[in-house]
């Protein structure tokens, strides 16, 4: 298939996206890297980058019915939580950078960074929660428990807290 730069294709628009041109989005307490929006590839697929991701900024632990999620850690150290109907009952593993971590629909999971230096891109596919993710906006403190209508009209469901301290 000839596609000319900027063309439409069924599957999307062929993208190159340099880090000086990502668009910027409050993400509660963190800054969200907009690398690929869903519109650009056919609602496939919706990519971020977190930096500078906090303990303190973890998500609670949740499942997507509709989605599934890839984790790629640039830099510092993730606990990930994988599996189970909490975060007891959840396999941990620990991973620093260079790791790629996949999560599938309806798996249970959520991630905390282990010191101040986080720093993952996030992949999601189909790219249907991008809506969630730009809308939220900033806040002193992770909310999710404020958003649950929210999370569950893009087939999100939370079924325990977020981990604090690794735990």
């Amino acid at each position: 298939m000839d596609v000319k730069d900027g063309a439409e294709t069924p599957f999307g628009i062929p993208v190159v996206s340099p880090p000086e041109k990502v668009e910027h989005h409050a993400y509660y307490t963190t800054d969200l890297e907009v690398i690929l929006r869903a519109e650009m590839t056919g609602g496939r697929y919706f990519m971020t980058r977190q930096r500078a991701i906090r303990p303190e900024d973890a998500p609670p632990f949740h499942l997507h019915t509709q989605e599934d999620e890839i984790w790629i850690i640039n830099g510092g150290r993730f606990r990930f939580w994988i599996g189970g109907e909490s975060l007891a009952t959840a396999t941990t593993h620990d991973v620093g950078p260079g790791a790629v971590v996949y999560g599938p629909r309806n798996v249970a999971h959520t991630f905390q960074s282990l010191d101040d230096v986080g720093d993952v891109t996030l992949l999601w596919s189909p790219g249907q929660s991008q809506s969630y993710f730009l809308e939220v906006g900033a806040a002193e403190a992770r909310e999710d428990f404020e958003h649950l209508d929210r999370l569950a009209a893009i087939g999100v469901h939370v079924l325990d807290r977020a981990p604090v301290n690794g735990a």
